[in-house]
């Protein structure tokens, strides 16, 4: 009984990972971009991800103080069922 126990507490735990795997990813990238490129709002994070960021915004601020240094990006899903918002 008690193995039994053992056996469903660890397949439990290991789709709670899962789970937590399907809704979040996290990278550590360098970030870098040429100046022409900085200048249209392109960033490349690493060897796999490039970044578009509205020149002015929050994001485009932040890629071009950290460009040639290393930053952590976490993408998180969140539910569909939230209202969006305009903010000018």
């Amino acid at each position: 009984m008690l193995g039994w126990l053992v056996v469903a507490l660890i397949l439990v735990a290991m789709s709670i990972g899962r789970a937590a795997d399907r809704d979040e990813s996290i990278m550590t990238a360098q970030v870098s971009s040429a100046e022409h490129e900085a200048e249209e709002g392109y960033f490349s994070l690493g060897p796999n991800a490039t970044v578009l960021a509205k020149p002015g915004s929050e994001l485009y601020r932040f890629l071009a103080r950290q460009n040639g240094h290393k930053i952590r990006l976490t993408v998180t899903a969140i539910d569909g069922r939230e209202l969006s918002r305009l903010e000018r």
